[in-house]
Parts: structure tokens; sequence; C-alpha cells
């Protein structure tokens, strides 16, 4: 509740701009975040400079170029709080992967850790091909998604050999 009232407190500017900065891990020039935030060139430069007068981002020159990250101090910590999003990235595959062709259930293997997971496709002729994509964006969002596909009687097999141990959750 209080966060939620802190941040309507943050012109949606502001907001928006803080939401892109905390979020990343990279250093990024002015014009990527105007872009990523929606906000203007001329807003977003203003505001970046408020934000390194604060000491919230800092900021590194050299010639003519000026990049922006957050900073790691006390305060900054707490604004990641209130705007960093926590990226699902195994919710999303599993909602783009279950109605694939053929799909009959997907299986968490092993304990799904802060940006990785290990996951079993388990069906009929399943097209890997039509899975790496997917993949992919899910990684471009940092989330790493390790698949292996599998037919129903070796995914039997497998357990039964003792491959398979260990925790499973099946996910669809």
């Amino acid at each position: 509740m209080k966060k939620e009232v802190l941040t309507k407190l943050i012109d949606d500017k502001k907001a928006a701009i803080l939401q892109v900065i905390l979020n990343s891990k990279e250093e990024m020039y002015l014009k990527e975040i105007s872009d990523k935030s929606n906000v203007s060139i001329t807003s977003t430069f203003r505001i970046l400079k408020e934000l390194v007068d604060l000491k919230l981002i800092g900021k590194k020159e050299w010639k003519t170029s000026k990049v922006y990250f957050c900073q790691s101090n006390e305060e900054a910590m707490f604004l990641k709080e209130l705007f960093v999003e926590e990226y699902d990235g195994l919710t999303e595959f599993v909602e783009n992967v279950k109605y694939l062709p053929n799909v009959e259930n997907i299986i968490l293997h092993g304990a799904k850790k802060q940006s990785k997971a290990s996951i079993l496709v388990i069906g009929t002729d399943i097209n890997p091909t039509l899975i790496e994509p997917i993949c992919q964006n899910i990684k471009d969002k940092g989330f790493e998604i390790n698949f292996m596909v599998l037919a129903k009687n070796q995914y039997a097999q497998m357990t039964t050999m003792g491959l398979y141990s260990g925790e499973k959750k099946i996910l669809s």
C-alpha cells in the first residue's frame, strides 16, 4: 500500500524513466532511455539531470558520449523495490508453449532459480524449432529457459531409469 501511494506521487514521465533505468542491468544512452520510456528527449534529458543531481543514477562521460546507469546506493535500492518488475519468464513460456501442436505436458525439472529454469516438454512429434524462438524472446527479457522435448514413453522410461529423479512440477 505504501509503495502504491509513493509511486502515485511521482509524475508519469519520471516514473517511466525510473522504470527503464532501474530495470536495466546495462548502461544506456539518452536516446535509448527516451525511446524505451516513451518520454521526449528534452524531458528525458531534464529528468536524467535531476536524477543524477540526486545521486540516484550515475553518468559517465567521454568526449561527446554520455551513458546513464543505476547507482548502487541505499536510495537507488529503495527505488528499485518500487519500480523493478519481477519478470516471470516461466509463466510466459508455459502460456506460449502449451498451445503448440501435440504438447501434452510441460514439467519444471528441478527448482526455478531467480532467472533460469529447466523444462521438459512432453508430447508426440513436437517440433523444437517452434519452441526455440519463444525461449530466445524470453532470454532477451532476462530469463533463461533450457528445455528438452520428449515423447511420453521416453519420459516414462527415463523416469523409471532414475534419469529424471528429483523435484518435478507439472506446469501444464
